[in-house]
């Protein structure tokens, strides 16, 4: 009975009568190579049902194809659409992905002792002491990285939102509405995009005569509960025209609030949230809120990880995306109103 052997490349070299090291240029997608050349080669790796090995690639200290991502959550609908489009681009360009999502310090560090990757695309943690240990570790050892989400110091390849022109042009709304009475909902107040989008609110009422001081704040955590707690302890006291929240999940706590007091919405009180969530659109009434570009973000982070791993180049500054107001029902126009421009 003949011993079935593990195809190696040169197996794949000699099919196509090509050298051993072209073969691994275009198996490994280094370098220039012709489209007729790299014709032969996938025709001969899809002959011979050839696989590279690239765990054993790792093993012995060459390049993975992996690159991890670590993110808070993959269940909310606000980082699956990230992950799709990271993993749309890593699938064009050959690469693999390891997904984390638990206590970012420790898995760095883990995967830079086990050399398991080849770099990182990381959501900030919003905790400025522990994004800056990751940052520190990652040039220490020259690992390629991108953070999505505005940093807390620059000079290092990021990603983020325009979260203070979002929120600014949702004050021009709330302003030109006629609301006089508002109440903000912030999130964690160390989150830098909390801060931004409290301090974009902020100018974009000031821009129209409107003093920020006198508008109320309350503290919602980012989470449903944290809106519905911040919604209650306000109203239980106190009446507002309208209510910003700063995430789509702070607004939908504050709706069930409204509802289970028969407050109508936008009749009564106006909601707005910020995310653009799933949800937003199909829930009575559809939310007023300001969409992110979270599949142009996820496909830049891939892209900008794979250009410092093939061409050694890096983004030194951060990007910043534009938001977009989208107008709903929730805020009291028509559904049929024009959505702002970005």
């Amino acid at each position: 009975m003949p011993i079935t052997r593990k195809l190696t490349i040169d197996d794949v070299a000699k099919h196509c009568g090509l050298s051993r090291a072209t073969v691994s240029r275009v198996l490994n997608k280094e370098g220039t190579v012709k489209p007729a050349t790299r014709a032969r080669v996938e025709a001969a790796v899809e002959a011979l049902g050839y696989s590279p090995n690239y765990l054993a690639r790792g093993l012995s200290g060459g390049k993975k194809n992996v690159v991890a991502v670590l993110v808070p959550d993959v269940t909310m609908h606000f980082y699956s659409n990230l992950l799709k489009s990271i993993d749309q681009v890593a699938r064009r360009k050959n690469y693999h992905l390891l997904i984390k999502t638990h206590d970012f310090q420790s898995s760095v560090l883990a995967l830079l002792r086990e050399e398991r990757v080849d770099g990182f695309i990381i959501r900030n943690s919003g905790e400025p002491e522990v994004d800056d240990s990751i940052v520190r570790k990652l040039k220490r050892q020259g690992v390629p990285f991108v953070f999505i989400g505005k940093p807390d110091h620059d000079g290092i390849p990021s990603i983020s939102v325009d979260n203070v022109g979002g929120a600014r042009a949702m004050a021009h709304h709330f302003v030109e509405h006629g609301f006089r009475s508002i109440l903000y909902i912030s999130g964690p107040e160390k989150k830098i995009d909390s801060q931004d989008r409290l301090y974009g609110f902020k100018l974009g009422l000031t821009e129209k005569g409107y003093d920020p001081e006198t508008m109320a704040v309350a503290l919602g955590h980012f989470t449903r509960e944290g809106g519905y707690r911040a919604a209650r302890d306000f109203f239980s006291e106190n009446s507002a025209d309208a209510v910003f929240a700063a995430n789509d999940q702070m607004a939908l706590g504050v709706l069930h609030y409204l509802y289970e007091r028969k407050i109508n919405v936008p009749q009564d009180v106006a909601v707005a949230g910020f995310d653009d969530s799933f949800f937003s659109e199909f829930i009575c009434p559809p939310l007023t809120t300001v969409s992110q570009p979270m599949s142009e973000i996820g496909a830049m982070a891939m892209e900008n990880i794979i250009l410092q791993l093939e061409s050694s180049e890096s983004r030194k500054t951060g990007m910043i995306l534009p938001t977009r107001l989208i107008i709903r029902e929730s805020c009291g126009c028509s559904r049929e109103s024009p959505p702002a421009a970005p």
